[in-house]
């Protein structure tokens, strides 16, 4: 059989370069938080003022779930975020769990904030940098959505 279907060319099958770049500012804002946590340096440098605390909310026993701290995590899970941007272009499962993963990483950032400004009074300057992150990827995200329903109705 021929195919005879002529590829949109106002689809974009790249990954969306927001995302990419949001994803990886993610896992840049980890890596000071998993060497404080790990011992590798002794201090998380903050911007002045009294709103961050980012040595404490990083060395509290709530940024290590089952004793395993929460920059270890974060990698990982980013880590996952990355590689299903790089694969939704040619795989629609990836595409539709990419979309599910920056909603669960958008939700888990979102919860960590409340939680650090309940608990401690304070922020984690590094944390809310990937707090940021986050909230950019989900934005870009329905961005993408939107414009794959967009080119669904054009093609009916």
């Amino acid at each position: 059989m021929i195919e005879t279907s002529v590829p949109c060319a106002s689809r974009d099958l790249r990954p969306n370069s927001l995302l990419i770049v949001a994803t990886s500012v993610a896992l840049l804002t980890l890596l000071p938080v998993a060497a404080y946590q790990l011992g590798g340096i002794t201090h998380l440098p903050d911007p002045r003022g009294e709103l961050f605390a980012s040595d404490r909310i990083t060395g509290s026993k709530a940024a290590h779930p089952l004793g395993i701290p929460d920059s270890l995590l974060g990698l990982g899970s980013y880590g996952i975020t990355l590689s299903l941007i790089l694969l939704a272009t040619s795989h629609p499962k990836a595409r539709r769990f990419l979309t599910l993963k920056l909603l669960g990483d958008g939700a888990v950032a979102a919860f960590n904030i409340v939680r650090q400004v309940a608990m401690f009074g304070k922020i984690c300057s590094w944390c809310t940098g990937t707090a940021l992150c986050s909230a950019v990827m989900v934005v870009a995200d329905r961005s993408s959505i939107v414009g794959e329903a967009q080119e669904l109705r054009r093609r009916r």
